[in-house]
């Protein structure tokens, strides 16, 4: 097994800064090595399309010569050049106010200052005290958004404005940059109640103000992402396994690198799947001319069975198609014309169908469904009354004089406060009713022309049977099953339709087409041969030095994050013994690799780990992406970072936090006194806080001593 980590630094180094990894720069390694490989010249050619574009590889699929893109021999592509201390420092933003009202738990303005530079801050406060709301406010104010709260119903997305408060929302975010005299100040206001009413702007030192695109920092944002909340945490580890891998690559400059291995090996797998198709598709041709009474067919089975195959000849035999006879049969003559649902329409019928039952399944006896059945009631009910207002009874339970202006009223206003809830519910009904009007239209009933005895005819009367089912899932189920069936078979009668009536030989002319196209792929598939050589010496030599620039590029901030994992592990027995970029593709993965008690388990951490060894690892992975050399941001704010660690681990993280503040501004906020209280105990350097909320949304800072 590879290892890349050996042995825990000492600590985090923050000498001899370098300049950020680009996905230039590691394009130009690659070009450089491509220069001096022993790759033969067309395999270097592939190497470099791949690494120029879609296009310049599809150029080298047609064997067109690809000219690699100039690069300077005499750059450093070993690593990046190195900056001074001072000039990284001077790069760097911290911030130094956050400012907030009318957001979230946050009612009048509140305010919260910083020392802008590096060091530890932390913030303590009880569940619902407003920290969050500091912290996503911060996070909002720079990016638009709240990552955690992406996956919310839209309710929850928007649900921005703090109700104790009637002013606009507004958070303003300064952030200072070393040798600057007044700080650089974001501010982002919300004049409606949706996140997307928000409005923003930039106000420079100089006293400029811009919008806030002209920080140009939206790219910066999600690679280094200054924000670490408890939820991306667990998801670290255990979301989905090409997020990590793609936030990784993205900061390592890797992802130019990772897209030219992708783009050559799907180049290569498609030339692959064509080289293999007519000796796949071989034996049905040969049945199928082997059940053929036409002379012509015997011949091209002779020679698809011979030892060589003589393409030319059988190119020949299919040309030959004999003479046009067309048939009288008013049915032949429909069905040659019978159109029949296209395979990608089946397919997405079927998709909304199954995804419209999810949603409706996920609806069902919510506190939404009941509010849309209520709020559909009424609407009837409302209705019936306007339409026949002299009646004032109620008709379904008979009650006397129920109906009338106050019950008018009344329904108006109960429709108006359970609209919002029944809006998802609503949402997914209407949904369902027009998934179910998409299939109902499709399954279109059986043509009065067409025989009901005949193989489609048959095939037909099940399918138009479909009309009758309600149930989504099982008409998905129907379409998908009856409908393949349904296109294939319509096919055969329509091409065996056409066979009678315009091919004299009764059925040779589908065979030819079939033979014809056979020797299409044929020549295609001795094309793909001769050119997948070189393309797959390409990339095996890509892969491999892909996989060795991955490696170069990880091991810092690998070993980094083993130094975290060394300090919050305490005394347990679990080693981090790797972390690797693998894969590609959909494949694509990072690796953790551990040692339980000196017993190695690679690549499966998390069926290792308690809930609190899962935080544990996520840090150890997210942390040091706040030191990768060239982060704009000097700061990072951890929202709950501790939560499910057991007293031990707060003790490591309280280390951890203290010896990255050296380096770095970290800003974390917190519920759990472990942290503060560990921090005291142990004499590290970090300013404390406590933070209030009373029961009017009024926020206000504290300082708890160092």
């Amino acid at each position: 097994m590879e290892k890349t980590l050996t042995t825990a630094p000492a600590t985090f180094a923050d000498e001899a800064p370098r300049r950020p990894e680009s996905g230039a720069e590691a394009v130009q390694s690659v070009l450089v090595h491509l220069a001096t490989s022993p790759l033969d010249p067309v395999a270097r050619q592939w190497v470099a399309a791949a690494l120029d574009s879609d296009e310049a590889l599809a150029a080298a699929v047609r064997g067109e010569d690809i000219r690699p893109p100039a690069f300077d021999t005499g750059t450093d592509v070993s690593g990046a050049k190195p900056w001074s201390t001072a000039e990284v420092q001077a790069q760097r933003v911290y911030i130094s106010r956050i400012t907030v009202q009318g957001f979230r738990g946050i009612g009048r303005p509140a305010v919260l200052e910083f020392d802008p530079g590096p060091g530890l801050t932390v913030i303590v406060g009880r569940n619902g005290s407003g920290k969050s709301s500091f912290a996503e406010a911060a996070e909002a104010a720079l990016t638009g958004r709240n990552l955690r709260w992406d996956g919310m119903p839209a309710a929850w997305r928007d649900g921005w404005r703090n109700l104790h408060f009637d002013e606009p929302t507004e958070v303003t975010v300064d952030l200072q940059r070393p040798g600057e005299a007044a700080p650089t100040r974001v501010t982002r206001t919300w004049a409606g109640d949706s996140a997307r009413s928000a409005r923003g702007e930039v106000v420079h030192p100089s006293g400029e103000v811009a919008p806030l695109r002209a920080l140009g920092w939206g790219a910066d944002l999600v690679r280094y992402r200054p924000f670490l909340s408890y939820d991306e945490l667990g998801r670290a580890v255990t979301g989905r396994a090409a997020e990590l891998y793609d936030t990784l690559t993205a900061l390592l400059g890797l992802t130019d690198l990772a897209e030219a291995e992708k783009r050559l090996a799907k180049a290569c797998d498609k030339l692959a799947k064509q080289q293999e198709r007519p000796g796949r598709d071989l034996a049905y041709l040969v049945d199928q001319l082997r059940a053929s009474a036409d002379p012509r067919a015997q011949r091209a089975v002779d020679l698809l069975t011979a030892d060589s195959i003589d393409l030319d000849r059988l190119a020949a035999i299919a040309a030959d198609d004999g003479p046009a006879n067309p048939g009288q049969q008013v049915v032949l003559r429909r069905l040659r014309r019978l159109s029949v649902p296209e395979r990608s329409l089946l397919t997405d019928v079927v998709n909304e169908l199954r995804g419209a039952a999810m949603e409706l399944a996920m609806a069902a006896g919510t506190k939404g469904d009941r509010a849309r059945g209520v709020v559909e009631l009424l609407r009837q009910a409302l209705e019936h009354h306007q339409r026949h207002p002299a009646e004032t009874d109620c008709p379904t339970c008979g009650a006397g004089g129920a109906l009338g202006p106050q019950w008018e009223e009344r329904a108006a206003a109960e429709i108006a406060a359970l609209s919002p809830m029944a809006a998802s519910a609503s949402a997914a009904y209407e949904r369902a009713d027009n998934a179910r009007d998409q299939a109902r239209f499709l399954v279109a009933p059986m043509p009065s022309w067409l025989p009901a005895d005949s193989e489609l005819g048959q095939v037909w009367a099940q399918w138009e049977a479909g009309a009758a089912i309600t149930d989504l899932s099982e008409l998905a189920d129907h379409i998908d099953t009856v409908g393949r069936r349904l296109r294939s078979t319509a096919i055969a009668a329509r091409k065996a339709a056409s066979a009678r009536l315009d091919d004299p030989t009764d059925g040779w002319v589908g065979l030819a087409e079939q033979l014809s196209a056979w020797v299409d792929d044929a020549r295609a598939s001795l094309r793909a041969r001769e050119i997948l050589q070189p393309a797959g010496q390409a990339l095996r030599w890509l892969t491999g030095l892909a996989k060795e620039v991955r490696n170069e590029r990880l091991r810092p901030l690998a070993a980094q994050a083993e130094h975290v994992w060394h300090r919050l592990r305490q005394e347990r027995h679990i080693d981090l013994e790797a972390l690797r970029l693998v894969g590609r593709g959909a494949q694509r993965r990072v690796a953790v690799d551990v040692a339980v008690d000196g017993v190695e388990n690679d690549g499966n951490a998390p069926g290792l780990l308690s809930q609190g060894e899962f935080q544990a690892l996520a840090l150890s992975i997210c942390l040091p992406r706040t030191l990768v050399p060239g982060n704009p941001f000097g700061f990072l704010l951890l929202d709950d970072p501790v939560q499910a660690m057991d007293t031990e681990t707060v003790e490591g993280l309280s280390a951890v936090l203290a010896e990255v503040g050296r380096h770095r501004q970290i800003v974390v906020f917190t519920h759990d006194t472990r942290l503060p209280d560990a921090l005291r105990r142990l004499g590290l350097p970090a300013v404390i806080r406590a933070i209030n909320r009373d029961a009017t949304s009024n926020v206000w800072v504290s300082d708890s001593g160092r």
